[in-house]
């Protein structure tokens, strides 16, 4: 690789350009990463770390840099971390408590509508058991949504304030979803089982 001549004003201004386009790349490509990141319940560390797997993956493939077992090594890593972006939030700590909340509270609603309704879900363990545990996901971020979701799980529909109490809950929903940044990777199929029980058995 030639040493660029740093006395040389136009080799300069080719540099300053050179490296003003890097920078604006690796902005625009840190801000898709961080959307990515935000699908699987990461934030910016996660990100961070995906963007840091892109910069090692153009060092490795640059001839002559590692030896070539060790360069093999570090871009099977890199490659997983850009193309798995749930190793990479795992690695910055795991999904954060709002994206984990939101989906145990949707799939707990879909499973007691699965159940047969509130009433034979009260007598089900299991998902007694995942109501108990939802005081491990508790926090600022998510004490709105969890104590109007507590709410409402064995509410009976005819109870008086019920509608009341699920439109608190649709409202606290709505602000979690939009806390987290983008479309969360379990969305999708928790839609489609609340469309299959909305096909079968009409709407609620």
């Amino acid at each position: 690789m030639p040493t660029p001549d740093l006395s040389n004003p136009g080799q300069l201004l080719g540099l300053a350009a050179t490296a003003a386009v890097a920078f604006v790349l690796l902005v625009l490509l840190y801000r898709e990463l961080r959307v990515r990141s935000r699908r699987y319940g990461g934030g910016d560390a996660a990100a961070l770390v995906m963007l840091l797997a892109v910069i090692v993956l153009l060092v490795v493939i640059t001839p002559d840099v590692l030896p070539i077992e060790v360069a093999f090594g570090v871009m099977v890593a890199a490659i997983a971390v850009i193309f798995r972006p749930e190793y990479a939030v795992r690695f910055a700590g795991g999904p954060s408590l709002a994206w984990r909340a939101l989906r145990e509270g949707r799939s707990l609603l879909l499973d007691i509508r699965e159940a047969g309704g509130p009433v034979r879900a009260a007598a089900d363990e299991a998902i007694l058991a995942r109501v108990a545990a939802l005081d491990a996901l508790d926090g600022p971020a998510t004490a709105a949504y969890l104590a109007s979701l507590r709410a409402v799980l064995f509410d009976d529909p005819a109870a008086p304030g019920h509608a009341a109490r699920e439109a608190a809950l649709d409202t606290a929903d709505a602000e979690l979803r939009a806390s987290l940044g983008g479309r969360p990777t379990w969305e999708r199929e928790l839609e489609a089982r609340a469309s299959a029980l909305d096909g079968g058995s009409g709407a609620d």
